[in-house]
């Protein structure tokens, strides 16, 4: 059970962990295409980053997962910004293309090398 406590989002406690420069670029093409995504990606990993600290994980496996969280929704780099940004409530098909931003991002990672990390399960680093 978490402490009441402890301040999970805490933007000076998280670090750029590896970004390297494909990854800084790719959330770079988010923020440009969808600044909010790119937001919501920076708190998710500031909260992984969080919990992983205040679970002791190691260092590596935090390192990863803070990443992992940077990138969880880098697919949506290739959804076109009428969907993404639409203000109504999408239509049964919008929806359906949304949904396709998982399998883009985990194909993409899966492509680049120095992404692929990222996007395989078993490559957590113990």
């Amino acid at each position: 059970m978490f402490k009441k406590d402890i301040e999970f989002y805490s933007p000076t406690n998280l670090k750029a962990y590896n970004l390297n420069q494909t990854m800084r670029y790719q959330l770079n093409m988010l923020e440009n295409l969808d600044p909010a995504t790119k937001k919501h990606s920076e708190n998710v990993a500031n909260l992984t980053c969080r919990m992983c600290e205040y679970l002791h994980t190691k260092q590596m496996f935090t390192i990863h997962a803070t990443i992992c969280a940077y990138l969880h929704d880098i697919g949506k780099i290739f959804i076109p910004l009428e969907i993404l940004n639409k203000p109504t409530r999408l239509t049964d098909e919008e929806y359906e293309i949304i949904k396709t931003h998982t399998t883009i991002g985990y194909n993409m990672c899966m492509k680049d090398i120095k992404l692929r990390a990222y996007a395989r399960r078993s490559s957590l680093p113990s």
